[in-house]
């Protein structure tokens, strides 16, 4: 969890967009401490002494992120909730102030987000580690939480003899039992099954995984992961004893901005059939205005093998509004979760939150790193849908 520095982030698009006829500069595009933007007829994008935004006309579906397609008329027809002049950006909407922190908030000891499936029978299952108060290593146990309703509230109940940290969970159909599904919880390095969301769990003997923080999901019969800093994706056909995994693609981090870390995978196939993966992002030279500071980045592909990456553009940020009429700024939001409804449809974001500093930071320590001697918890985000 310890990271380099960084420094200015720039648009540095993957593949080079046709050029215009005209200068265009996105009213979504963010600038930090600089003082003047330009924008450059070739490139179509703003250039600026700091952060910025891509503010181009597209030319194909990969200028859209892959979150929407590019129309005849060269703007991207964003899929909801994405949003933003390369569908980069999650929309947000008002959260319900129950989802702030889906754990008791009053309750000292910490979480750090795990993912949340459902509805199965009416009820949404989260699977959440819980820490001592003060601390976000070694797990003390692993919470099994239920809820009417994805932003909670949630009752919370333990599963024994399930430790670590970084929980994934991936439902898939029982191969050998057509009709029933396989409820599967990734942690440490093993894999845990049962037939229902409520367990009992069991240690799958023999089929282990590449890496830690793993980012599995089910494909058309495969599996496939990416893992902690998302450089490969990996691949096996099936859950099986000795099962082994193979190099599916490299991850090129080369439109990363210097200095950022991405961490904290998680991976999904769109109803296009495009690969995604979305990341909590750092730079450990922020540590004042933490409401604009490095918090995540996207990175995206047609087939999962050749990925792209518009530098400097983050899918979600720091700032979250709910139904009480208040809002917080949260220094830092890590271990992203998508959760989709029914129909595919993404619905909600859950994320692993300082629930005590905002925008001040806690310097000399970075943004990132205020969480250690600060509450955590498990924040879920209504997605604007």
């Amino acid at each position: 969890w310890q990271l380099p520095p960084a420094t200015n982030r720039r648009v540095t698009p993957t593949h080079a967009p046709a050029p215009i006829t005209a200068i265009t500069c996105a009213a979504t595009m963010r600038i930090s401490s600089c003082h003047l933007g330009v924008c450059l007829l070739v490139t179509v994008v703003v250039v600026a002494f700091g952060s910025v935004r891509v503010a181009a006309a597209c030319t194909g579906d990969l200028d859209c992120s892959l979150n929407g397609v590019c129309t005849t008329s060269g703007a991207c027809a964003c899929d909801k909730p994405w949003k933003g002049s390369a569908c980069g950006e999650l929309g947000f909407a008002v959260t319900p102030r129950s989802g702030k922190d889906i754990y008791n908030i009053s309750d000292p000891h910490n979480t750090w987000n795990g993912p949340i499936i459902g509805p199965v029978d009416g009820k949404y299952h989260a699977y959440v580690p819980l820490y001592e108060a003060g601390h976000l290593f070694g797990a003390k146990t692993m919470l099994h939480g239920t809820a009417a309703s994805v932003t909670g509230p949630y009752s919370w109940g333990v599963i024994d003899g399930i430790p670590g940290i970084n929980p994934a969970f991936v439902v898939f159909p029982n191969a050998s039992n057509s009709g029933k599904l396989v409820y599967s919880l990734w942690i440490s390095g093993a894999v845990h099954v049962a037939d229902n969301p409520n367990g009992p769990f069991t240690k799958y003997t023999g089929f282990s995984y590449p890496g830690g923080n793993p980012a599995p999901l089910y494909h058309k019969g495969a599996f496939y992961m990416t893992n902690q800093h998302t450089t490969n994706v990996y691949t096996t056909p099936s859950m099986t004893p000795g099962a082994v995994w193979t190099v599916f693609a490299n991850i090129s981090h080369a439109n990363v901005p210097s200095h950022v870390v991405p961490e904290d995978p998680y991976m999904w196939v769109d109803k296009r059939g495009n690969f995604h993966i979305i990341n909590h992002a750092y730079n450990t030279l922020e540590k004042t205005q933490c409401a604009s500071s490095t918090v995540s980045d996207h990175f995206f592909s047609s087939d999962g093998k050749t990925w792209h990456l518009i530098s400097g553009l983050e899918p979600y940020g720091h700032t979250v509004h709910f139904d009480d009429g208040t809002s917080q700024i949260f220094c830092t939001l890590e271990r992203p979760n998508i959760h989709f409804d029914a129909s595919g449809q993404m619905t909600h974001l859950s994320l692993a939150a300082d629930l005590a500093t905002g925008d001040e930071g806690c310097a000399p320590t970075p943004c990132v790193n205020c969480k250690y001697d600060d509450h955590a918890g498990t924040l879920v985000v209504a997605l604007d849908v």
